[in-house]
């Protein structure tokens, strides 16, 4: 038979476990708030049942040793985690370029009186003026001056343009010492993890807090991560592991050919950034703002070498044969760009005559003037106007595929983890209703201890009395 005191040993499991998930539900409703926070559960077993040895027993089988408590464990489920991951990189990158083309918008605000396509027509409005008055030294003045706010224009449009370029520069490097920041962040969980898990416990506030640590460098770089069985996780960027143990290696600031920044390996490597800000950041700069500066050059440099080609088989009012009337340093023409020294100087220099010495003869300024509607960009498809209106159209375009897409990320983020809330969130009711039942256990287990209590002195106070 089984000891008097079998039924306390019973009764104190049950209490040891109620007392546990009281704890427990107590700790979910602080949290409740927290961000990051798994919802946490006690997973009860029955304890190891008890078997008569003796050789006569009566075969009624096992008895019962009450329960027993298997582990406090975290509500996750790692499949969506790693699917949060993986779209939160995107959703991140989309909204990088989204930002981005937005500026880029903002430098290039058309339709605007103020914007390059206002000045472009007013050049060539500036050239008929001229051609109908070739003697004015008043409408050769006005176009020298419309000349110079059309290149200005241009100038400030290209600096603008470069100017983000370095800005997304800066940013990248100040994102890769973010990666830096959160590897060693992450690396150092890991040993507190370790060592907590290598005593039988489960340290599930610290894997919260390594958990939402990944979620932010996966925002950074595309990240694998993989879980050891000493409770540390090994994330990998690239098929490289970025951390290791309590050990992260350092991604270092590097120049691509062209002198921007990039992400490399301390040995020197470049980075597989896959998706995520970094990666915007690079196809942004590399990829459309890129085209956007080249299309930018070749708009300066078509109207410039249309312009000087006419401008130069002209006559001056001096009668001098005319030269070029932009100028431009190749390959940078749009940051360059600018009315001819001498021709800014003195507007008499603009040669709107065919022949030398005759001042009233405007011809070269009528045909100037008609490259308005001449195809001189895009390989002679397209007009100055026609070339310049498709590039603001691409740039818009671009802009608001970025901001469908981004919104579009954002709300398969936002699902997902809001299907992660509903499994590993708090629910306020629901712990207040499990208080109510862990409750009652506490108090049933309480009154068994109670009972056997009474059983027991019975059996010590009173049994043996009879004949005394």
């Amino acid at each position: 038979m089984t000891s008097a005191w079998f039924g306390l040993s019973i009764g104190l499991s049950g209490l040891r476990a109620a007392q546990t998930m009281l704890e427990t539900a107590a700790h979910n409703t602080a949290n409740a708030s927290t961000v990051g926070y798994s919802r946490q559960r006690v997973r009860l077993v029955a304890a190891p049942p008890f078997s008569y040895p003796a050789f006569n027993r009566s075969g009624f089988g096992q008895l019962g040793t009450g329960v027993a408590i298997a582990a406090v464990e975290r509500v996750r489920d790692a499949f969506l985690d790693a699917e949060i991951r993986t779209q939160v990189g995107a959703s991140a990158a989309w909204a990088t370029r989204r930002d981005g083309l937005a500026r880029v918008e903002t430098i290039l605000p058309e339709p605007s009186t103020a914007g390059l396509g206002s000045a472009l027509a007013r050049f060539w409005a500036a050239w008929h003026d001229v051609a109908a008055e070739p003697t004015s030294i008043a409408a050769r003045t006005a176009l020298v001056e419309q000349a110079a706010t059309l290149a200005s224009g241009i100038n400030r449009v290209a600096r603008q343009l470069a100017d983000l370029s370095t800005s997304l520069d800066g940013e990248l490097r100040d994102r890769i010492g973010e990666v830096n920041d959160l590897a060693s962040r992450i690396a150092t969980l890991n040993a507190q993890i370790q060592r907590v898990v290598v005593t039988g416990e489960r340290a599930n506030d610290l894997e919260d807090a390594r958990d939402r640590l990944l979620e932010e460098l996966s925002e950074l770089v595309s990240v694998g991560v993989e879980r050891q069985a000493d409770g540390t996780v090994t994330v990998l960027v690239g098929g490289t592991d970025l951390v290791s143990g309590n050990s992260a290696r350092r991604v270092v600031v590097g120049t691509d050919g062209a002198g921007h920044v990039e992400a490399r390996w301390s040995w020197g490597d470049p980075i597989a950034l896959g998706t995520g800000r970094l990666a915007a950041l690079v196809e942004l700069r590399d990829g459309p703002l890129a085209a956007y500066r080249a299309a930018l050059d070749e708009l300066a440099a078509g109207i410039a070498d249309a312009v000087n080609a006419l401008h130069v088989t002209g006559f001056d009012a001096t009668g001098a044969a005319g030269g070029a009337f932009f100028s431009y340093t190749s390959g940078d023409a749009a940051a360059t760009l600018a009315v001819d020294a001498a021709v800014a100087a003195d507007p008499r220099r603009v040669a709107a005559a065919a022949a030398p010495g005759q001042p009233g003869d405007g011809t070269i300024a009528a045909a100037i003037a008609e490259l308005r509607s001449a195809r001189i960009l895009a390989a002679g498809t397209q007009t100055a106007a026609d070339f310049y209106a498709g590039l603001v159209g691409k740039i818009g375009a671009d802009s608001r595929s970025a901001q469908d897409v981004a919104d579009g990320q954002a709300l398969v983020v936002d699902y997902l983890r809001n299907r992660r809330e509903a499994i590993s969130g708090v629910s306020l009711d629901e712990e207040a209703a499990d208080m109510i039942r862990f409750q009652h256990a506490y108090a049933a287990s309480a009154r068994l201890i109670t009972a056997v209590d009474e059983m027991l002195d019975t059996l010590i106070s009173r049994t043996g009395l009879v004949g005394r």
